[in-house]
């Protein structure tokens, strides 16, 4: 006998989420990655119009897609700062949806098929089989044994059972909010984003390893395997991005402002301890790292911190690459200055920073003083989805720019 557990109540936020509201619509969402992938969303509406936006419920995380335009009987939802849409179409009684799901963050858009239905997600589950607990932390080797082998550290806890959340923290940043379910010897977890659709699927052996594929959109996978491991730590962020120029001062020529003038920026000159932001919008940790960014700049801005972002946008049209950044500061309510400092790569911001030994990943946020000297830097970001990872390093963001204030 199999049991049969609703899955559209994935937590105590998105329940209370759905007390408060006396009409919800839910569906599914399939997006076909390739031949044989899909991954499976819950969405939902409060009203059953095409004027009304969807909500995305991705494991912790819960955000809306805004109506854009109706072309013809096709609606286009824009995703919150990320340059992405669905284009689909309802039936005559808004029950199910046909379309695309449309990535304009790669250099050529990519696009996958949506099938949306009304409907709950369930997961079968054999209730004879004992559900393993893989709450706590894991070491993460992805190609492990070949010249590629990296490694990652999962961060997992387990809800109501057989519920998985967590996410893998790599030197240049997190997986987001990975969630999913361990069944019958099995882990499946997936994270969804306008710009990255991630599936886990591993085989469980005993409690304290696996083995599996890690899927990126349609056309990537590596394999892996996981030992439990509290002890496992990444490297220290100083062997990552560091000064090999000591003295020297950040000036920043040839900034573009999202109005289409030219800037230069000595911050020798400011006096002002600031705070630079690598970032782009086709990055899901920036969004993230903004998110903190701005709380600071608000508490911190009447003792003099400033910051400004560094925009690397994809692409070489800089009127697209501005209305992005443009798009990404009213969606976030962005509180600080941010430029279009140049195209996407990592060799395009080393460029501005000729005292460091480079900059190996978006984003990077670099701390600099009063005299506009570096004393701080930060390889990538570890968000809200990695728990005490996250809660540390908000800490040690907090602690690093009050030295720096009083000073």
């Amino acid at each position: 006998m199999r049991l049969l557990i609703c899955l559209f109540f994935l937590s105590n936020h998105v329940f209370n989420t759905y007390a408060q509201n006396a009409i919800y619509h839910p569906f599914i969402a399939e997006i076909q990655l390739n031949d044989r992938l899909q991954i499976e969303l819950e969405v939902s509406t409060e009203k059953r119009t095409k004027q009304h936006p969807l909500t995305i419920h991705n494991g912790k995380e819960v955000y809306q897609l805004a109506v854009k335009k109706q072309v013809g009987d096709t609606t286009v939802y824009g995703f919150p700062a990320q340059d992405a849409e669905w284009r689909i179409a309802f039936n005559d009684d808004f029950s199910d949806a046909r379309g695309w799901w449309i990535n304009y963050n790669k250099k050529v858009p990519v696009r996958y098929p949506i099938h949306l239905y009304n409907g709950i997600k369930e997961l079968s589950a054999d209730p004879s089989i004992p559900q393993l607990d893989l709450s706590g932390k894991w070491k993460v080797l992805f190609q492990p044994g070949t010249p590629d082998e990296e490694m990652l550290v999962g961060v997992f806890h387990q809800e109501i059972g057989n519920w998985v959340y967590g996410s893998f923290l790599s030197e240049t940043g997190d997986y987001r909010y990975l969630h999913g379910y361990v069944s019958s010897g099995k882990l499946h977890l997936q994270t969804y984003t306008g710009y990255w659709a991630f599936v886990v699927e591993a085989q469980l052996v005993g409690s304290n390893e696996m083995k599996g594929t890690f899927y990126s959109g349609g056309k990537s996978s590596v394999a892996f395997k996981a030992t439990k491991d509290e002890t496992v730590q990444l490297r220290d962020e100083a062997e990552l991005t560091y000064l090999i120029k000591r003295d020297e001062r950040v000036v920043l020529n040839n900034l573009i402002k999202l109005n289409g003038r030219k800037t230069n920026i000595d911050l020798s000159k400011k006096g002002q301890v600031t705070v630079i932001q690598i970032m782009g919008t086709w990055c899901p940790n920036c969004i993230d790292e903004t998110n903190l960014l701005r709380e600071l700049k608000e508490n911190y801005k009447d003792r003099g911190l400033e910051v400004i972002a560094l925009g690397f946008e994809v692409g070489s049209d800089a009127k697209k690459q501005r209305s992005r950044l443009k798009k990404f500061v009213k969606e976030l309510q962005v509180n600080y200055p941010v430029f279009l400092a140049g195209t996407s790569s990592k060799e395009a911001a080393a460029a501005y920073f000729p005292m460091l030994n480079g900059i190996m990943s978006f984003p990077t946020v670099i701390l600099v003083d009063q005299q506009g000297k570096i004393i701080a830097i930060h390889t990538g970001f570890s968000g809200p989805a990695t728990g005490t990872a996250y809660t540390d390093l908000v800490g040690k963001f907090k602690q690093e720019i009050e030295d720096g204030l009083s000073q």
